[in-house]
Formats: structure tokens, sequence, C-alpha cells
């Protein structure tokens, strides 16, 4: 189990890990502590392309995580997402699961945070719009904390993704 102060990514080394990739024209906005949707629209901290929350589930049955990133305006809907994931009976992970997985606090998950999951047995459920975006299009996560926001174009958010290797499901786009 990882411990409080226990090694992990900083915010330096991901950066160093995204020009390791070639990303190197990335984007760092800071603003006040954002914890949900709605403090991005009352701080007026909407950042322009793709938005996004990112919510670490368990399926209790398998003891299988998954980090389901999802539109910022969509609502996760668990039968929508057990028709390709297969998951079962699922939860929300507990913050010490976020910690010790992810070495996150809850309100900066992200998927950045999955630099730190060396086991890469979580598994990455992609919204729809990200592949259906324009490799140009700019896609927003907070840096592994929730007072700022990284901006990098989809084609690198993907590169990043996949350099991480753990199992991605995309969302197919023929269901709803």
């Amino acid at each position: 189990m990882r411990k409080l102060n226990e090694e992990m990514v900083t915010e330096k080394e991901l950066y160093e890990w995204l020009v390791n990739l070639g990303i190197d024209d990335y984007t760092v906005i800071e603003h006040p502590p954002l914890f949900s949707v709605e403090d991005v629209i009352d701080n007026d901290c909407l950042m322009p392309g793709l938005n996004f929350k990112n919510l670490l589930i368990k399926d209790k049955k398998a003891d299988k995580y998954y980090l389901v990133i999802i539109e910022d305006r969509r609502h996760m809907e668990s039968k929508h997402y057990k028709s390709f994931t297969g998951w079962g009976k699922i939860r929300f992970a507990h913050p010490d699961e976020l910690y010790e997985k992810m070495a996150l606090r809850p309100g900066s998950v992200s998927p950045y945070g999955l630099l730190n999951n060396e086991e890469r047995d979580i598994v990455v459920v992609v919204d729809r719009s990200i592949r259906e975006a324009d490799d140009e299009e700019l896609i927003n996560f907070h840096p592994n904390r929730n007072t700022a926001t990284l901006t990098v174009k989809k084609f690198q958010f993907v590169r990043f993704l996949e350099s991480l290797g753990n199992p991605i499901i995309w969302e197919p786009s023929d269901i709803d």
C-alpha cells in the first residue's frame, strides 16, 4: 500500500515525460482550486477545447479499477459503460484507494496520475469525444493538482496514454 509522502511522480517529472514523448508545446494555466464542473463554471475557468471529468471506479466483484474519462457535462450511466467494459457491480473508489492506485486526492483525479500506477492495472475508459475529435483539438486535464489545467492536442494526449501501457477501452460511437 502506498504511504503518504511515498515517492510519486512529480509535476516536473510529468512535464519531462511529455517532452520525452515529443510533446513540448503544452500549456499550463493556473487557477483557483476546482473540484467540480460547477466550480469551473462559477470561476469562469472553462478552457478552450474539450474538458473532462475523471472518475476512478472499482468493480467490487472483480477487484478491478477503471479510470473513466468522460466529457465534463455528461453523466456516467453505469449500464451504458457496462455494455462495452464488462464491469459488474461498481462503486467510486474510496479516497485511500485513489491515493494507493494513483497517488492523487479527490478533486485532482487526472489521467496524468496514471504515471503513478506502477502496476499498470487501471483500465482507462476513454470518452468517444476524444476519439472523434480532430487530431489538433485541445484536450484539458489537471496536472495532478486542481489548481491548474494542462492543455495538449488530442494526438499528443493519445500518445501519452499509449505510452503508459495501461489497458485502454475506447467508448464506441454507435451505442448510447
